[in-house]
């Protein structure tokens, strides 16, 4: 589906990437998700199924040429990617409660976020400093690239981190100005 999205995604105009423009999803989920939406609406609405190259270009074409279909297709690919944002929301949202239900009742279990939380973040901070304030000179070569490889995981789990404990408002603002209309 991904390498039918460049023949799609010029259609979308910029409808789509409002939605997804301060998103803290990976880039790939985020062309998976809009590449999914676009190949499924384009098969639904021009009655072929989009499958190869060739089939998305046919598609393309189709709905270039008829301006109702079109805006049926960018409605409905909008429809869907902001299903997928609402239902990431709601996942996100559910495990902060359940998290909350959990200490409520007592359960050892509910210190599993805060406890992971803390690690990825002393973690973070930790190699931080081996690699900002630690002279380079005086590490091997291969302590510093692993430093570097462990620095990157830590980024994304540090991302993933304040996400769980902050949310993220990106989606919901993106859901805002798309029904604006803006």
């Amino acid at each position: 589906m991904l390498g039918l999205l460049p023949i799609l995604l010029p259609l979308l105009g910029d409808a789509v990437a409002s939605l997804f423009g301060g998103s803290d999803k990976p880039a790939g989920q985020v062309a998976a998700t809009v590449a999914n939406a676009a190949v499924s609406v384009a098969s639904q609405i021009i009655g072929i199924p989009v499958t190869d190259e060739a089939s998305a270009r046919q598609a393309a074409d189709a709905l270039q040429a008829d301006p109702e279909k079109l805006a049926a297709f960018r409605q409905a690919v909008g429809e869907q990617v902001l299903r997928a944002l609402s239902l990431d929301n709601d996942d996100r949202a559910s495990a902060r409660s359940q998290t909350v239900d959990l200490a409520k009742v007592g359960s050892r279990i509910a210190w599993g976020a805060p406890v992971v939380s803390v690690v990825v973040l002393i973690g973070f901070f930790a190699v931080m400093v081996l690699l900002f304030v630690i002279p380079q000179a005086g590490m091997p070569e291969r302590t510093f690239n692993l430093l570097n490889m462990l620095f990157g995981a830590l980024v994304l789990g540090f991302g993933q981190v304040t996400s769980y404990w902050l949310g993220s408002s990106a989606g919901s603002a993106a859901k805002d100005k798309l029904l604006r209309g803006k």
